[in-house]
């Protein structure tokens, strides 16, 4: 894990008018604006959560996850989006609060999704694993 640790800290809220308006400024991870009201939903609907990333007292970005259950004996903590527009290294600076969050609501891994192929090599580097590869083909 990578940066002050101890200067970042998640908060759970309720208010996602920054995480809409931040979905739109993530245009790599989705370029034609098709997911980004998904999540927006996800959120709404309650299936989906938001903390506001605060570093220093000041909130920096979000980060919204859900949980998925695998039978009665395994959960997994899905990082479904992260934004934080002047904070390198972020994904890994919070990692150990994720970390922590999950294992509270007792589940046994994290998993996340990114089209960043930077951030694969860093998270492999981070101790992730490679767990699946998914590919997308737009119907025309």
């Amino acid at each position: 894990m990578i940066g002050a640790l101890e200067n970042i800290a998640l908060h759970a809220t309720a208010d996602i008018s920054a995480v809409e308006v931040g979905l739109r400024r993530i245009p790599n991870d989705d370029p034609k604006g098709t997911f980004a009201p998904a999540i927006i939903d996800l959120i709404r609907t309650g299936k989906a959560k938001v903390f506001e990333i605060v570093r220093n007292g000041a909130v920096v970005g979000f980060t919204v996850y859900q949980i998925e259950n695998f039978g009665p004996n395994y959960k997994e903590l899905i990082s479904v989006a992260t934004h934080c527009p002047h904070t390198s290294n972020l994904r890994y600076e919070i990692e150990a609060q994720l970390l922590q969050h999950a294992k509270n609501l007792g589940c046994q891994s994290i998993r996340m999704h990114t089209v960043r192929q930077g951030l694969v090599k860093e998270a492999l580097d981070n101790d992730w694993h490679v767990a699946e590869i998914v590919l997308r083909k737009s119907i025309k």
